[in-house]
């Protein structure tokens, strides 16, 4: 279902939104993970690559399972530490199975970081989400660095239980996203590139083997 949608190129289109310009220094997935269409729940079914930051490698001794399957909140007002960290400018690539992500109405996409709160909002350390329906043409949402982080992955606190099913948008948490925003019916494959240090202006949140944007899990919403 095809609604108005704000475009990359930031003009509002309505019933057949046109594709957002492709990002085309994105590279294809290297076939490292082949999703097995038998397996139709939510959750991101296996990871391609990890190209992370330099000496960033916090929960990457457990991938992939660590960002497969339904996320592990913290406690309250605070992060999960079962994440994969991704380090300043670091990428992970995960593919779903079966008929993949869908358009439908409302959110089809979610990404569950760790962020936590603070005095006055939320912490958190973005990345843009890209997505593609073949592997190779990467079709990126907009995400905005310049201090709000709008329409950034990691900025929203995780509300799900682990255990918490049907999969609700309105009460999971996380970050939703549209496919209908970059002009896709259907996508296999999400990256998530960490924008923490555009974000922030500084290296400060870069630092450490968990610095950057500390993946949790990604969720199918469904048609």
């Amino acid at each position: 279902m095809r609604r108005c949608a704000l475009a990359l190129a930031f003009t509002t289109s309505c019933a057949d939104a046109p594709r957002a310009e492709p990002a085309l220094d994105q590279p294809p997935v290297r076939g490292n993970c082949q999703p097995d269409d038998e397996d139709d729940d939510s959750w991101a079914d296996c990871v391609d690559t990890i190209e992370p930051a330099p000496g960033v490698a916090h929960g990457h001794d457990r991938l992939p399972d660590i960002v497969l399957g339904p996320p592990v909140p913290g406690p309250a007002g605070a992060g999960s530490t079962d994440v994969a960290s991704l380090g300043c400018g670091g990428t992970i690539t995960v593919a779903f199975a079966g008929d993949g992500i869908v358009d439908g109405p409302g959110p089809d996409l979610l990404v569950f970081e760790n962020p936590f709160v603070i005095p006055g909002g939320t912490f958190g350390e973005p990345a843009q989400v890209l997505a593609s329906d073949d592997g190779e043409t990467w079709w990126p949402f907009p995400c905005a660095v310049d201090g709000s982080a709008r329409g950034c992955a990691g900025m929203t606190a995780v509300e799900l239980a682990a255990a918490t099913l049907p999969l609700d948008p309105d009460r999971a948490g996380g970050d939703s996203f549209d496919l209908a925003a970059v002009g896709l019916q259907r996508a296999t494959w999400v990256r998530l590139l960490d924008r923490t240090a555009e974000h922030y202006g500084d290296n400060m949140w870069c630092r450490g083997p968990a610095g950057g944007f500390d993946l949790d899990a990604l969720a199918a919403v469904g048609p």
